[in-house]
């Protein structure tokens, strides 16, 4: 029966406790599914009382640790939290606004011209060969280039790495950045496959409070004192999935408290090319202690999965090394196909059109739901959409899916188990054309202005 070694651990006991449970988990003195004692009984053997034991189960299930069965007990969890399968093969007549993915069409015949030019003018060998690890400097080059367009200039090739999208260069910043049982910050609702990568990473994830626009300092500041975090990780701008964009104010607070407490901040920024008027990138107030991260899948297409990290050259390095455990190297040809973008200005024309579209889907949705509150920004991918009472979110989503309509629920961006409010993210963007999105934002206003079916007496 387990009984931990709280000497190595300060703070309170609860969270020592939960502390030593993560350390025996991660160093093997715990195995996973293994039953752990009753509150009474562990309680007896550390000295403390019951409701700290309470207090130190919660915590633990919080991050992923545990599972709780009434009746039954705690036990550890024995599998990693994974991110929610939010893209299926393609169902036959469903309309799906649940993925954040750009609009495509002139991409399409970009594509076709680059892959018809590329033999002419190239050592194709070389781009199908090894790469270094953190890219050929022509492609990091290139990235930096991409990086200044966005409107941060000033970054050198050495400080760039390639990666094979934005996801993986969350993944690869996480584990190059922290170390296990680290504190990772993030807004409280947060994109899915940042807490599936801080799991992987074994981080222990704390949500910090938002409002309608964005990440509020003072809770950071109180969860950086009670915490001591190692990173911040935030969507500054077009916040997955709220939508907010946070101001330059806030901003500037954000990176004083990250110097004050000294974290490093993760600048997750895949959207802020869609806000041309958006304020300055927050890697731009603490340049020092900034990884920021964007890619072509959001600005160009989802299937071109090259992402650049910049950060200080030291720390290049290190996310450098955490690509090579993970993938070795993104392809070089993928790489070329985007740099060949970035330098001739195709790149700029897709993401000119990328805007001009979902300026045209957002005012679509205005009009289809019109007579229902939602957040949203004018070139967003994504709106929020709060459901109006009745409605339950699982209720709203199957009804919507049983309709032909995929949305993605609040809980999917829950940070720990804390409570979501009831809506769904709407994605403008998923369509492949504007008369689809009609189709499915039609049902969904259908929906709103109807109460939840009642269900049937037995």
């Amino acid at each position: 029966m387990w009984t931990p070694d709280l000497n190595p651990y300060a703070g309170p006991r609860y969270r020592a406790i939960a502390d030593a449970l993560e350390a025996d988990l991660r160093e093997g003195r715990l195995a996973p599914g293994a039953r752990l004692p009753t509150h009474r009984e562990l309680a007896e053997r550390l000295g403390v009382t019951v409701g700290t034991i309470t207090r130190a189960y919660a915590e633990a299930e919080a991050r992923g640790l545990t599972r709780g069965t009434v009746g039954r007990g705690t036990f550890v969890r024995e599998t990693r939290v994974q991110a929610p399968v939010m893209i299926h093969a393609p169902a036959p007549g469903l309309i799906d606004l649940s993925v954040n993915r750009p609009a495509l069409l002139p991409q399409i015949r970009a594509l076709q011209q680059t892959l018809t030019e590329l033999p002419a003018t190239l050592d194709l060998a070389a781009l199908l060969n090894y790469a270094p690890t953190c890219g050929l400097p022509a492609h990091r080059a290139a990235g930096a280039g991409f990086i200044a367009m966005l409107g941060l200039p000033g970054y050198t090739t050495e400080q760039i790495v390639i990666t094979c999208g934005a996801q993986h260069a969350l993944l690869a910043v996480l584990m190059a950045m922290a170390e296990p049982g680290d504190v990772l910050l993030t807004e409280a609702l947060a994109y899915p496959g940042l807490i599936a990568a801080a799991s992987q990473a074994r981080l222990r994830v704390v949500p910090v409070a938002i409002d309608e626009h964005g990440l509020i300092p003072e809770a950071l500041r109180e969860a950086a004192r009670e915490h001591r975090p190692k990173l911040l990780a935030t969507v500054a701008t077009l916040h997955n999935p709220t939508t907010a964009v946070l101001p330059a104010a806030r901003r500037a607070e954000i990176a004083e408290i990250a110097r004050e407490f000294d974290f490093a901040l993760l600048d997750d920024d895949v959207y802020g090319f869609l806000v041309p008027e958006r304020p300055p990138a927050l890697a731009s107030f603490a340049p020092e202690r900034s990884c920021y991260v964007t890619c072509t899948s959001k600005a160009l297409m989802p299937g071109l999965r090259i992402g650049y990290v910049a950060a200080p050259s030291a720390w290049a390095e290190r996310i450098s090394a955490a690509v090579r455990t993970s993938v070795w190297m993104a392809p070089p040809l993928m790489a070329e196909i985007a740099a060949r973008w970035i330098a001739e200005g195709t790149a700029e024309r897709l993401m000119d059109w990328q805007r001009e579209e979902i300026r045209a889907r957002q005012q679509l949705a205005a009009g289809r739901l019109a007579a229902h509150p939602y957040r949203a920004q004018p070139g967003g991918f994504h709106l929020w959409l709060p459901l109006p009472e009745p409605w339950r979110e699982g209720e709203f989503v199957a009804a919507a899916r049983a309709r032909g309509v995929a949305v993605a629920p609040a809980e999917v961006f829950a940070v720990g188990r804390q409570p979501t409010p009831p809506a769904v993210r709407v994605c403008v963007s998923a369509q492949p054309d504007r008369e689809s999105l009609a189709q499915g934002l039609d049902v969904l206003a259908g929906l709103l202005a109807q109460p939840p079916s009642a269900p049937l007496l037995m």
